[in-house]
């Protein structure tokens, strides 16, 4: 009688051990597969969801920047030297 029992514990353990994550709006399915059009809707639609809005945004920003979405900002210094005599 307690063999039983134990297989069905032990069963039930690993279906929950198995089970996939739940995962919240903050990261969605495919995101990962999205390009850089669809990541800057999804950062646009991003501001419609309320309290989780910035959590939402900070992930699709990561991934644009995995993806080299965001160009860098190109800083250019020039120092020029003039005189007259």
């Amino acid at each position: 009688m307690n063999k039983p029992i134990l297989l069905i514990v032990l069963s039930f353990a690993l279906l929950i051990a198995c089970a996939k994550p739940d995962q919240s709006i903050l990261v969605k399915e495919g995101d990962d597969l999205l390009d850089c059009r669809a990541l800057a809707n999804e950062f646009e639609f991003a501001k419609n969801l309320g309290e989780n809005a910035s959590s939402r945004r900070r992930h699709i920003k990561a991934l644009q920047k995995k993806r080299q979405c965001i160009k860098k900002p190109e800083i250019s210094i020039s120092i020029g030297v003039s005189g007259s005599l």
